[in-house]
């Protein structure tokens, strides 16, 4: 019995032993790790830095500048200069429009003592796509425009009118008293067919002009623009009273600023008529 006692006190004594040697090197190793905080911090200089242009020499303003390791940021004022911490093995990243992007590696080379080093970017140009500058809103607009314009008559065209003027005063100079009359067979002027063509492309180019107009000018689009209900936008549309020229010429942009202008005016006038009938109401 005393044998055993003897054996776990022993046992005992060494389990303890150990949790202090444990514990000794955690407090060490918590005492090195703050000397290399401290250590960094004395190591850690505020530098000064200019940014130019690599072509120019002049200042690059309002230049971001971020320390990737310690996370600190900068900005360059007018004159391109910049004050930010660092430290060895860090690395500044620049970023500055109408300029490549730069890294800056630091190995000690960078001494506080300095008034100021001059970093030089290089300047960037930028693809960008062509802009097309035409006096036409839209493509409906175009069709309109196109079609009022004159273009110049082909030499075909110019003989045909020749042609057609001949023959218009030859019939004018002949005697037609014995002409066969419409019942004969014989007609003149547009045939049936030509008559139904014409009111077919007439039908088509009236359908045209109000898939334009329903496009640009609807009950759908002032509800959409304005929040209004079906019967408040019918209202309000009559309240517009835009001409059919109007809508066909303007482009869809035109066309929407003037429902949002007539809307400010709407709702005046409806604060307005309010007004007056609770007035009315209450006298």
């Amino acid at each position: 019995m005393i044998i055993r006692l003897t054996s776990y006190l022993w046992v005992l004594n060494i389990q303890k032993n150990k949790l202090r040697i444990q514990t000794g090197i955690v407090a060490i190793v918590m005492v090195l790790v703050s000397f290399q905080a401290m250590a960094r911090r004395d190591t850690v200089a505020y530098i000064t830095f200019q940014l130019l242009d690599a072509t120019t020499q002049s200042p690059v303003g309002l230049a971001h500048v971020i320390n990737s390791t310690s996370k600190y940021g900068a900005i360059s004022d007018p004159l391109g200069y910049f004050r930010i911490p660092l430290g060895v093995n860090d690395t500044l990243r620049i970023s500055a429009i109408g300029y490549y992007d730069m890294r800056v590696p630091s190995w000690g080379q960078f001494s506080p003592d300095s008034l100021y080093y001059p970093i030089h970017l290089t300047s960037r140009i930028y693809q960008i796509k062509e802009v097309r500058i035409t006096r036409f809103g839209s493509y409906e607009r175009f069709l309109l425009e196109a079609a009022k314009m004159e273009l110049p008559k082909s030499d075909q065209e110019l003989v045909q009118e020749r042609l057609e003027e001949y023959f218009r005063k030859t019939i004018t100079q002949l005697e037609l008293k014995n002409l066969p009359q419409q019942t004969s067979g014989v007609i003149f002027g547009k045939d049936w067919f030509a008559i139904q063509r014409e009111k077919i492309e007439e039908k088509s180019r009236e359908e045209r002009k109000w898939d334009i107009i329903y496009r640009k000018f609807s009950a759908i689009v002032v509800i959409q623009l304005t929040g209004l209900n079906e019967m408040e936008a019918i209202r309000f549309m009559e309240f517009c009273d835009f001409t059919e020229a109007f809508i066909l010429t303007a482009s869809e942009y035109e066309v929407r600023k003037r429902i949002l202008d007539k809307f400010a005016e709407y709702k005046i006038l409806n604060k307005i008529n309010s007004a007056i009938n609770h007035e009315y109401s209450t006298s």
